[in-house]
């Protein structure tokens, strides 16, 4: 009987070390930290970068999968919300049914006006080996999805017309000589003031001989009395000398200018002039005049402001 006991204390003994030595392998052999890394190389200025990746509204432009809530994304059966904005990272929470994992995409500054991209899991590591191995198994999966979707951020901000939701071409002024006129009224200009405006600068051409060399140019700028200073301009073959509230304006030939065509109304306008600001900006450029649009659609004959071409035009240096 006592042999049976102590055969018996044995097995249990024997059973106690086996399970300690599997715990112990399983604990030692599973890294302690899920390992999520994968980088990327994006060729986009990095201020243009980090304001376009922290706008959950542009991630739908680029993301595979479908859209669960404005900062919640799904792919390949987990979700991807961002939880936190920082200075150069997001964090992103990656989650399936209960199992969550932590991770941050982090952007630097990189060579040839690049923007690196690191996206690490950010958990600490687990000291319970069996939550250690199933971190270990979901972050094989995981770490294939991240870079599948590294590739797709790469291949969409590769193209700077998705950057700045626009086709911005770097061009030459064409023309040097412009006449203009100006007008300051207490709400935004309607299209009747401004052909009234264009209509004037026309009549002025003809009566001194000249030539219109382009389409009538348009800029208009609130003031900080809430008011609004409309000017209009006409590129012209020759000088043409001053008269009452038209002017004659010398503009540098083949100078640098950015240029863009949109389609829509004044909204869609103002837009492109904002995208516009923001690739000034980011390429360190400096404004020496005033930008403009260029009314290439005859307003007073097209009343669909969805039909509007227009050409907005930023000099630059």
């Amino acid at each position: 009987m006592e042999n049976n006991y102590f055969a018996s204390m044995r097995k249990s003994i024997a059973g106690i070390i086996i399970f300690i030595l599997i715990f112990a392998a399983v604990y030692w052999l599973t890294p302690g930290k899920v390992s999520i890394q994968q980088n990327s190389i994006v060729p986009v200025n990095i201020k243009a970068f980090s304001r376009e990746i922290s706008s959950e509204e542009n991630w739908r432009q680029w993301w595979p999968g479908k859209q669960k809530s404005p900062a919640s994304f799904e792919y390949n059966g987990n979700t991807y919300t961002l939880t936190e904005k920082r200075l150069s990272s997001l964090v992103i929470n990656i989650s399936k049914e209960n199992d969550s994992i932590s991770t941050e995409l982090i952007f630097i500054p990189f060579e040839n006006d690049s923007t690196k991209l690191m996206w690490n899991d950010a958990e600490k590591p687990h000291l319970n080996p069996l939550s250690r191995l199933k971190s270990f198994s979901r972050s094989k999966n995981i770490n294939a999805d991240i870079h599948f979707l590294l590739n797709k951020i790469q291949s969409f901000y590769s193209n700077e017309d998705h950057v700045y939701s626009l086709h911005i071409k770097k061009d030459f002024v064409a023309d040097s000589n412009f006449i203009f006129t100006s007008v300051t009224s207490s709400t935004y200009p309607t299209m009747n003031i401004v052909y009234k405006m264009v209509d004037k600068l026309k009549n002025y051409v003809q009566k001194n001989e000249a030539k219109e060399t382009g389409y009538p140019m348009l800029n208009i700028h609130k003031n900080s009395d809430s008011s609004y200073l409309a000017r209009v301009a006409l590129p012209v073959d020759k000088k043409l000398a001053d008269s009452g509230d038209i002017h004659y304006r010398w503009m540098l030939k083949g100078g640098n200018i950015l240029v863009a065509e949109v389609k829509g109304g004044p909204h869609e306008i103002e837009k492109a002039f904002s995208k516009m600001a923001d690739y000034i900006e980011d390429h360190g450029r400096v404004a020496p005049a005033i930008p403009f649009q260029s009314l290439i659609t005859d307003r007073r004959q097209e009343a669909d402001t969805n039909k509007w071409v227009t050409k907005v035009y930023w000099p630059v240096m």
